[in-house]
């Protein structure tokens, strides 16, 4: 999943937005909204300055995430211009971007492979150039026939990079080895030569790799731009936790290669790049590290991707991007029998979710006999997901009965539904609220099939009859069953469910996101209650619960509450009234 920041999900609409805004902003732009920190490190990151420009909300929540991620903070320089809640950037100075103030930390390798793209080059090897973080950049020229030489000659001039010809072209893979030979970082980065980093991005990256030394890699978000450099896409990395990377993987790219940044240690000992693999070699290697360690993502988009007709792959097999049937076909040859060979020599063979991830990727490169193969070693009955894992091999197969219902209310960081589910979904009908409405799971992910709302009054959507409660925001908060829904309070769902278990007397989820808005008065009156229960000031309770009544007259776990603490004042008739009248509600 993305490491944990305390910021919101949000949707791809604004996620696409906010990268448009971005590509047109000048150097120093003030949010006129109350930003959590995803607007203000998205700034920093593409090479702006925010300032905070919204009177009477406080910048610290901002300030805060800039800190953790290693960001300068918030700027206090006149602003040329402006974004406003709905991402509209208003601009009164020219678009400009500037590298960040420079850093320590350990050495980073940015490896980038070229091959007559003398023209694309020199602007990626800028980006690399432009980082704020320590690193070194080693360029491996495979057997170029165009200028590409002299353009790295004048590169190599004032000693800002390292460049390696190879004297024959053999490949993305053989180069890629020939330049991690030549490294000397402590981590990597892949760059192609026709892509780019954004200024802050090996900056943001590095920090969260060395603060959290058990990882293997941690990658960021991805943008595509145009022949004309506008944002076409916005292509998120992979949200899904740890222990599902290397599932996601092999049933698509879960981030794209400039936007990851590998622990050295880790990709070595992932193995060495096939020299098969001409195309779809950064694919076989997620997969591989996968295995090696946790990958996880952060929100926010550190490197773009720029269309061109250029040519790709070896000059033996070079097919331009705009014959995409020739060059998925040409993919499918090449990828296809080495994808055949993991799936026969690495494939877990206790792993019942791995192997269901194993039959969608051997269906996406045609080979549906051995998709096939795959979904027969694993006996019904079989969930949701494995019903589709099946379909995409032409395997009809009816889901097994779903005893009981799952509701998770999405209140977390980005990620933080996908590790909810991954956790506990298994065989329930699921119920999910979503905080944002976004694009939760993908086209192919982990499939998690079920019903999907946002911000919905609980009572109005979830079918009577008991089930389970998860809140992704504490992924192991595991409350007693709940009976009926219909025992929500008439309240935003994070909301209710914590004014529910408040009342029910459950132990209360911890607030893992820092600064989750959970502040809201009826639920702080229910707090207070159940602090003055325990230190027995039964009247402090009960002159606490009395509004909570007083403005949900039909909520039965109010009276329920009610009756228990005139029950502990000795007063049973008061306390039977009261339950009498919790119980009539519920009915």
């Amino acid at each position: 999943m993305a490491l944990p920041t305390g910021i919101r999900p949000r949707s791809a609409a604004d996620r696409l937005a906010l990268t448009r805004a971005l590509t047109g902003a000048p150097r120093v732009v003030a949010l006129t909204f109350p930003d959590d920190g995803w607007a203000a490190a998205h700034l920093r990151i593409a090479g702006r300055v925010p300032v905070w420009g919204c009177p009477g909300a406080s910048p610290a929540r901002a300030e805060g995430l800039l800190a953790k991620l290693g960001l300068p903070g918030l700027g206090h320089e006149p602003a040329g211009g402006t974004l406003d809640a709905r991402l509209k950037l208003k601009r009164s100075a020219p678009v400009q971007a500037a590298p960040l103030p420079p850093v320590d930390g350990p050495l980073v390798t940015l490896l980038i492979c070229t091959y007559n793209r003398a023209k694309l080059l020199p602007t990626s090897v800028a980006s690399a150039m432009a980082q704020s973080w320590p690193c070194e950049i080693v360029v491996v020229d495979d057997g170029s026939t165009d200028g590409t030489a002299g353009v790295l000659e004048e590169l190599s001039r004032d000693g800002g990079i390292r460049a390696f010809r190879q004297p024959e072209n053999g490949g993305k893979p053989l180069a890629l080895e020939r330049g991690l030979a030549e490294a000397r970082g402590e981590a990597v980065l892949v760059l192609d030569d026709d892509d780019m980093l954004m200024p802050g991005a090996v900056q943001v990256l590095a920090r969260a790799l060395f603060d959290n030394p058990e990882l293997a890699a941690v990658c960021g978000d991805t943008i595509y731009l145009d022949k004309k450099g506008r944002v076409s896409r916005h292509y998120p990395a992979s949200r899904v936790p740890g222990s599902a990377w290397v599932r996601d993987s092999l049933m698509r790219v879960p981030t794209t290669t400039g936007a990851t940044l590998i622990r050295m240690s880790a990709h070595r000992a992932a193995g060495a790049y096939d020299p098969r693999l001409t195309r779809g070699e950064d694919l076989d290697m997620f997969t591989r590290l996968g295995r090696v360690g946790p990958v996880e993502a952060l929100p926010f988009t550190t490197f773009a991707v720029r269309a061109h007709d250029g040519a790709r792959g070896a000059a033996a097999d070079r097919i331009t991007t705009r014959e995409k049937e020739a060059y998925n076909k040409r993919f499918l040859t090449i990828a296809g029998p080495v994808f055949r060979e993991r799936w026969r020599e690495t494939r877990a063979p206790e792993d019942r979710a791995e192997g269901h991830a194993w039959v969608v990727g051997l269906a996406q490169r045609e080979m549906t006999v051995e998709a096939r193969e795959e979904a027969a070693r694993w006996p019904g009955p079989y969930t949701p997901t494995e019903v589709w894992a099946r379909k995409q091999a032409g395997i009809h197969t009816p889901p097994a009965r779903a005893g009981e219902r799952l509701l998770v209310i999405d209140d977390g960081d980005p990620g933080a539904l996908e590790l909810t589910l991954e956790r506990w979904a298994g065989l329930h009908s699921l119920y999910i609220d979503l905080e944002v409405h976004r694009d939760p799971l993908g086209a192919i992910q982990l499939h998690w099939d079920g019903v999907y709302a946002g911000q919905a009054d609980l009572r109005t959507w979830l079918p009577s009859g008991p089930l389970h409660l998860r809140l992704s925001s504490d992924p192991g908060w595991c409350p007693p069953p709940l009976t009926d829904p219909r025992l929500f309070p008439p309240l935003p769902a994070p909301i209710a469910a914590r004014c529910l278990a408040a009342a029910m007397g459950w132990a209360p989820p911890d607030e893992h996101r820092a600064g989750l808005t959970s502040a809201h008065p009826l639920l702080d009156r229910l707090r207070q209650c159940r602090a003055a229960m325990s230190r027995g000031a039964t009247g402090d309770a009960l002159a606490q619960l009395v509004p909570v009544l007083k403005v949900l007259p039909r909520w039965a776990p109010g009276w329920w509450l009610a009756s228990i603490l005139f029950e502990a004042m000795g007063n049973a008739a008061q306390a039977e009234s009261c339950r009498s009248r919790g119980q009539q509600l519920a009915a």
